[in-house]
């Protein structure tokens, strides 16, 4: 069950920093120029789709994301 929201996409997504188990973000060793940028625009964790897509070059602006999110609303 998701325990978190994801502030990029709105996704709800299990955040396991304070599991047990590691926690998705230690899966995906991002840059230290990313993450720093991560940081400063967000406070809370990412759920592991937008980790992905911004690890691999995606824009951080909710175009990405966000815009599929709604999408998938607006067929159901």
């Amino acid at each position: 069950a998701a325990n978190s929201l994801c502030p990029r996409c709105g996704d709800g997504f299990r955040c396991g920093v304070a599991g047990p188990a590691p926690c998705h973000c230690a899966a995906r060793p991002l840059p230290a120029p990313l993450l720093a940028r991560l940081r400063e625009r967000w406070r809370t964790c990412l759920c592991p789709a937008c980790l992905r897509a911004l690890a691999d070059g995606e824009p951080m602006g909710a175009e990405g994301s966000s815009d599929r999110r709604l999408e998938r609303r607006a067929s159901a």
